[in-house]
């Protein structure tokens, strides 16, 4: 083994004896003495000795105390100190420092084994050193990291905060683009509107136009939902908006038809493959109030008709309002005589098919259309409200799938 012992304090008598006894067992070892400089601190601090005897019987040739070079070594070096004295000096060494103390006379294995201890700490201390410092490392690329994940989230939650300010934003435009309660009340005494978007904006909406005694009421369900879907509604009530004020229409098929044409324009459908699939369901009655009489025309989307607890289920074409492989062909028109305490039904899919119940499974038509004729008895308001307890009591903890929109009205 290789290592450096400084022998501090010896005479050359007992110099040439702890060097023979070192060597013996240490052939390696490299062994030093002071040369007399000035400063003894300098002088040690230079020959960077891994272990130091220090003979505490002799006179020290410096103007510093043994137990302050002692002290020194110990503590401001960091070195191990072994002090050797023929007094019982031991409860002194240690205080001041010293690792180990050797009592004189002593023996050979008595040096040794002390110096295989002074040897064993420092190995010791080298392996706590190296530990210290792979656990700052370790504890600097961590807080690095941290530091980083806060960045991070910060930015994340900074990113959110302008993301849900948008989407709030577009919320209030979505909001005023759906007719206003006012508006509604001012031509429908008995109604109900029951609107679940999914999140804060949704493509599930409800359009109305009164013209004399013409009433036109449609449901729409757009591809997708959230922000897509807020979009394609804009451009569905606006299209419709502009088909009724235009007058171009005898039909609810004609209106469906024209506004087929004016979504696959503006969204550039061709009927090309890879082109945007999008467009919208809808449920769209024209009801002529003086005569009683019903136009309906659907896009995937049915009408329900209950007349004293007997439901008629009119169905839409199996096509959307956009591009399809059926985009040429003609909206069927129904037509329907319709009855004072008639009561309608528009409605989106989310309704239906939300998942939940004891199963897990979805609530289906079948058991919506059974629910609609249970509740027909009631008045507007409390069929929504039991429509609402139902789907919340259904759903349960299950997320919300879809959009969920219904619209009830009765006939007067």
């Amino acid at each position: 083994m290789i290592f450096k012992l400084l022998l501090l304090n010896f005479t050359s008598t007992s110099l040439e004896s702890i060097n023979s006894i070192i060597h013996s067992e240490y052939p390696n070892a490299e062994t030093c003495t002071l040369e007399g400089h000035d400063d003894i601190f300098i002088e040690i601090n230079t020959l960077s000795p891994e272990i130091i005897l220090f003979d505490l019987d002799n006179d020290l040739n410096s103007h510093e105390s043994k137990e302050q070079l002692l002290q020194f070594i110990s503590h401001s070096l960091n070195l191990p100190v072994i002090a050797i004295s023929i007094e019982n000096k031991y409860k002194q060494a240690f205080e001041l420092g010293a690792i180990n103390f050797i009592h004189k006379p002593f023996s050979n294995i008595t040096l040794i084994s002390n110096i295989k201890s002074a040897l064993s700490l420092i190995n010791i201390q080298e392996a706590i050193y190296d530990k210290e410092i792979e656990i700052e490392e370790k504890n600097e690329r961590i807080q690095f990291q941290i530091e980083n994940e806060l960045k991070q989230r910060e930015i994340i939650i900074r990113k959110n905060k302008e993301i849900m300010a948008d989407i709030r934003y577009a919320s209030r435009i979505q909001q005023a683009i759906l007719p206003s309660i006012e508006y509604i009340n001012e031509y429908l005494q008995e109604y109900f509107i029951l609107h679940q978007p999914k999140s804060h904006i949704g493509g599930d909406f409800y359009w109305l136009s009164f013209h004399d005694n013409v009433k036109i009421i449609a449901v729409g369900d757009c591809t997708g939902h959230g922000l897509s879907g807020a979009l394609m509604h804009m451009l569905g009530s606006v299209y419709l908006n502009e088909i009724i004020n235009n007058g171009k229409f005898k039909t609810a098929s004609d209106i469906l038809e024209q506004l087929r044409d004016y979504i696959m324009h503006s969204l550039n459908q061709t009927g090309e493959s890879g082109e945007a699939q999008d467009g919208l369901d809808i449920a769209l009655c024209v009801i002529d109030c003086k005569n009683k009489k019903l136009q309906f025309a659907g896009a995937n989307n049915p009408l329900y008709i209950i007349k004293e607890k007997e439901l008629t289920e009119i169905k839409g074409n199996r096509m959307p309002v956009g591009i399809h492989i059926n985009f040429d062909k003609p909206f069927t028109n129904h037509e329907v005589q319709l009855e004072s305490n008639d009561q309608l039904y528009l409605f989106s899919d989310g309704y239906a098919d939300q998942f939940g119940g004891p199963k897990g499974k979805k609530f289906r038509y079948k058991q919506f259309k059974e629910l609609l004729v249970d509740i027909s008895t009631e008045p507007m308001n409390i069929q929504k409200e039991i429509l609402n307890n139902t789907h919340d009591k259904w759903r349960g903890n299950a997320e919300q799938i879809d959009d969920i929109l219904v619209f009830g009205v009765k006939i007067k």
